[in-house]
């Protein structure tokens, strides 16, 4: 099968298209057929080696979260699935990778696909679309008529997280450059602030969630921005986060957390439903051939993708 292998850390250039052998599965895993992916900033940080402290790879190895595609071969033990159902799902990057034509997986790391949904578009919901939902439902507590500001509303996770904010039935503030704001109001913020213009660490309302998705926000500088009882999350760790954060929310009203996003069946079935009811969508900036990845990592590397990048696999 062809596969995208990375041999060394280092710039795209160390992904090397390649024939791997099909993986064989065990008792409690399928074999999916993969037609589509998509490239995540977690990939290209694992390929530099920027995450070696928290993510490291043996190599050679496979990169690549998210896949779209059919189930070719079940496991003895697998109860969920058959063969040629449409699935989608997050598989454990740490042990697998998504950058090839087949996967084996656990099979509670995957869900049918949204019907609402091609193979090219569920591929870019699993991973970005899980985090957003377990940031905003485990970390944040989120409940209706709450009020929250997302940091990087127009990327892959952002977006999902905005609409996930309103299909919660909760206000949505967006933070995002000028060339992205109508497409923030496309997604159902109430109010977008353009970052260039205005620095919303001035601001004088406060909010129940502040979700930074990009990652470039300390918490004690923008604690202010929350009400008593109110959270901060974020997707990059740092010292704050990973060694005071514990000791700080035990005496504090306001918290600040990490979201690990955890692969799961039932988060993947819930993000089917809002799909299919018209609650959430994917934006695709480009899609690119499998044997383009080089360029699809340079692409995502410049921080300029508005919604998602996906990968085509296979036909």
């Amino acid at each position: 099968m062809k596969a995208v292998v990375m041999t060394r850390y280092g710039e795209p250039e160390v992904l090397e298209i390649t024939n791997l052998s099909r993986p064989k599965i065990k008792a409690d895993q399928v074999l999916v057929e993969v037609y589509a992916s998509s490239v995540n900033p977690v990939d290209w940080k694992i390929r530099k080696g920027t995450l070696k402290l928290f993510m490291r790879k043996k190599l050679p190895c496979v990169l690549g979260g998210d896949i779209a595609g059919r189930i070719a071969e079940v496991g003895k033990n697998v109860q969920f699935f058959r063969i040629g159902d449409e699935v989608f799902g997050k598989i454990d990057i740490l042990k697998n990778g998504a950058y090839a034509e087949y996967v084996a997986t656990s099979a509670s790391h995957l869900a049918l696909k949204p019907q609402k949904m091609s193979f090219i578009e569920a591929a870019t919901l699993p991973l970005a679309g899980l985090t957003a939902l377990q940031a905003l439902r485990n970390m944040g507590k989120i409940r209706k008529g709450m009020s929250v500001l997302i940091n990087g509303c127009s990327g892959g996770v952002g977006s999902f997280a905005l609409q996930l904010v309103k299909a919660f039935g909760c206000k949505a503030t967006g933070i995002c450059s000028t060339k992205n704001v109508e497409f923030a109001k496309q997604l159902g913020a109430d109010r977008v602030i353009d970052y260039t213009k205005e620095d919303f660490h001035l601001l004088q309302e406060d909010y129940d969630i502040f979700f930074d998705v990009i990652g470039n926000q300390e918490y004690f500088k923008v604690k202010h921005l929350l009400q008593r009882g109110g959270v901060f999350v974020t997707t990059l760790p740092s010292f704050n986060i990973l060694l005071l954060g514990s000791i700080h929310n035990l005496v504090s009203s306001k918290k600040m957390k990490k979201i690990f996003v955890q692969e799961s069946k039932e988060d993947l079935e819930l993000l089917a439903d809002f799909v299919d009811a018209g609650l959430l969508k994917t934006f695709i900036d480009k899609t690119y051939d499998i044997n383009d990845i080089a360029r699809a990592h340079e692409y995502s590397e410049t921080g300029r993708v508005v919604g998602k990048l996906s990968l085509k696999i296979s036909e």
